[in-house]
């Protein structure tokens, strides 16, 4: 994942997956994937899955006329992923050789795939290659096929996810994805974008942004016990995590029984940890558990654990500004 936010010029974006139940699709062409390109500020349909591990956004993607399929929508995802099942029914020719899955995932490597017609909630979106690996989802019928990354989501320069109005806005129509590594500077005098602005913020912070041709990395800075630790924000993951290294390190007092937690290639469990006093950008964050969970891959070091959905949604709405670097939970 992050090291600070990585180091080098070898990305590792973050794949956190944390899938959950979600609505059934089609799987022969339907009239539901007529699609537009999205020229200026656009509100596409979610569906918001109240689960009891938390909430969960999803979209429906169509890929070359069929479908509509659902897609978890999760902005730490540093690269998109069909299923193999999917990429198998669709005929998409995978590549030999195996991409690295960035992130928090319980495999080393997958295949990538291209799509080149494709598109979520009516909105087109560029050809691109998806990774294609299995998405773990406990007790979900059907599974969910898919993840829209950050990868897709930046080119839209800046997104609100309303998880009390089921929408995903995007600011802007589509940029090119990038061909090199860059790395986003934000403000902290920011304000949201205006077409993304509904309500007062109730807490704004800093992000560290890092996009390249692999993929898009999202982290912020949140104070656990009295220490900053990198987290990062990921609104497919229905909970909030740590390293349990980190979890031991702050004392943080365990939360009891174990809880559910998938990833890409697999589900399990692990330990919960109280959160006790914490907070993003000076704000405090209603206490919650962090399950324990380890952060693979050695070019991730540095990044503490996860920012999910259990505090991206408190709020009602999330507000991630890819082009400038910062994050903010709102309301209305």
């Amino acid at each position: 994942m992050i090291a600070a936010v990585v180091s080098g010029s070898t990305v590792a974006g973050v794949v956190t997956g944390g899938t959950v139940p979600v609505a059934g699709a089609s799987s022969s062409a339907s009239g539901g994937c007529a699609a537009k390109s999205v020229t200026g500020p656009k509100v596409l349909k979610l569906k918001i899955l109240d689960t009891s591990a938390g909430k969960v956004p999803t979209v429906s993607v169509c890929i070359d006329g069929k479908g509509p399929y659902p897609f978890l929508v999760s902005t730490g995802a540093g690269s998109s992923v069909v299923t193999p099942a999917l990429a198998r029914s669709l005929h998409l020719k995978k590549s030999d050789a195996g991409t690295a899955v960035r992130g928090v995932t319980c495999v080393a490597s997958a295949p990538s795939a291209k799509v080149r017609k494709w598109s979520m909630s009516g909105a087109k979106l560029d050809a691109q290659r998806l990774l294609v690996a299995k998405v773990a989802a406990q007790g979900a019928s059907p599974a969910p096929k898919g993840i829209i990354g950050s990868d897709v989501l930046q080119r839209f320069s800046a997104v609100r996810i309303d998880y009390a109005k089921s929408r995903l806005t995007l600011l802007t129509g589509e940029r090119a994805a990038p061909t090199g590594d860059v790395y986003v500077l934000g403000q902290k005098t920011a304000r949201p974008p205006s077409a993304l602005d509904s309500g007062a913020p109730k807490a704004g912070q800093l992000l560290r942004v890092f996009e390249s041709a692999q993929g898009t990395i999202v982290a912020a800075p949140v104070k656990i016990a009295g220490h900053t630790e990198q987290l990062a924000v990921d609104s497919g993951s229905a909970g909030s995590a740590l390293v349990p290294a980190v979890a031991r390190s702050l004392k943080l007092k365990a939360g009891g029984s174990h809880l559910q937690v998938s990833g890409v290639g697999c589900t399990g469990s692990a330990p919960a940890y109280l959160s006790g006093s914490w907070a993003l950008g000076g704000s405090r964050l209603a206490s919650t558990s962090f399950a324990a969970r380890r952060i693979s891959g050695t070019l991730n070091t540095g990044l503490q654990g996860v920012l999910g959905a259990d505090v991206l949604a408190a709020d009602g709405s999330v507000i991630i500004d890819y082009e400038g670097a910062h994050l903010w939970l709102t309301s209305g």
